[in-house]
């Protein structure tokens, strides 16, 4: 279950980098700042700046909810929606935040965590993932920080489902029921081994006799 981790931010009007737009987003970037929103429940959207050493923890804990210290008193539950990379995938540079009430019900993506070693490798199968993260509805304090998922008892050709994986208390799955989670393949080209079929043998007919004159 996700803990609710408390994070300092600042509202975009109180910085010295003051408003929105690509050049305020580029001068709160190069102090060590990242540009995010925080949006939802029919208020208005409000901008704000964390330091990017926050944000580098929150990926590092995988945290869906986040208490939002605005200070003056102010503070606002939320739920991280979206986040902006660079072009290399390496530094958040832009955090959706949606406001979260946790008497409602919300929908996540949370991600699977491979746990075990499958016996099915060792029979010449290999392990195929084709959902890293699974959709789940539950209250924002109930989003699981990820979901285990053990493969030490899967052998070569079997799967495990959605409907398969165990849930905590509180959460149910959104995603298909019958959607493959994991599944013990045989890699193409591969060929099974057959024992070779049993061959009869050859019946060579006798030469006739000629008959005696």
């Amino acid at each position: 279950m996700s803990t609710i981790v408390t994070v300092a931010a600042k509202p975009r009007e109180t910085v010295k980098n003051k408003g929105t737009g690509t050049r305020v987003s580029r001068r709160l970037r190069a102090a060590g700042d990242v540009p995010a929103i925080i949006y939802g429940h029919k208020q208005a959207p409000q901008p704000i700046s964390l330091k990017s050493d926050d944000i580098a923890g929150i990926l590092k804990r995988g945290s869906h909810v986040l208490n939002l210290d605005l200070g003056n008193g102010k503070s606002e539950t939320v739920l991280v929606r979206d986040l902006q990379w660079d072009y290399l995938g390496r530094e958040v540079i832009h955090v959706d935040f949606f406001r979260a009430d946790l008497t409602e019900l919300v929908e996540s993506e949370v991600r699977i965590e491979i746990r075990g070693e499958a016996p099915g490798v060792n029979e010449g199968g290999m392990l195929d993932v084709p959902h890293h993260s699974v959709k789940v509805r539950c209250r924002a304090d109930q989003i699981p920080d990820y979901i285990r998922v053990d493969v030490s008892n899967l052998h070569l050709g079997q799967v495990i489902h959605v409907k398969e994986l165990q849930l905590p208390a509180g959460v149910a799955a959104v995603s298909g029921p019958d959607e493959i989670i994991v599944h013990l393949i045989r890699p193409a080209g591969a060929v099974e081994a057959t024992e070779p079929a049993a061959t009869e043998p050859e019946v060579i007919s006798r030469p006739e006799k000629k008959a005696e004159v």
